[in-house]
């Protein structure tokens, strides 16, 4: 009797957690290692003219700024990077967006969080190196005055 009581007391149990979202019992889940999608992409489903900015004063001391390079330039095996990023996009630059997608989906699921921002206000930051990645189409980037971010030592510019 005790033992069918605890049965059914921990049936009930795992029946609210599931209900409230706490346990997920599908196996279908993507793990940390899955890829955000099953595509594949490469340099040619790109389309349009970018600028990705990555801040090499974050990256440079966790050893991983090369190896953002050769991602987002497609060269070269890209190594497995163990680092999440923040990409950020000008709000209202749906071809930045739209790429910034595509190189999400060639990440692991999570480890691309995309945001969307105020275009001067991206580069106002820029300026003060207070972002992680930026990914900007070539007529949001001159409309934002991004090229003035291009030739510092402290940003990588990666222009596609």
């Amino acid at each position: 009797m005790r033992l069918l009581s605890v049965v059914v007391a921990g049936a009930v149990i795992i029946c609210l957690l599931t209900a409230g979202g706490y346990i997920n019992l599908n196996s279908d889940s993507p793990d940390a290692v899955s890829s955000a999608t099953a595509q594949s992409v490469s340099a040619e489903d790109m389309e349009g003219k970018w600028v990705v900015l990555i801040n090499r004063g974050l990256h440079d001391k966790s050893g991983t700024t090369a190896d953002w390079q050769k991602f987002f330039s497609f060269s070269g095996n890209v190594p497995l990077i163990m680092e999440d990023i923040i990409c950020k996009v000008a709000e209202g630059d749906s071809s930045g967006l739209d790429t910034a997608k595509k190189y999400q989906a060639r990440l692991p699921e999570n480890q691309m969080k995309i945001v969307q921002e105020a275009g001067t206000m991206l580069v106002s930051k820029a300026e003060l190196t207070r972002f992680d990645v930026i990914i900007l189409s070539e007529a949001a980037a001159k409309a934002c005055g991004a090229h003035t971010l291009y030739d510092r030592n402290d940003i990588l510019t990666i222009k596609m």
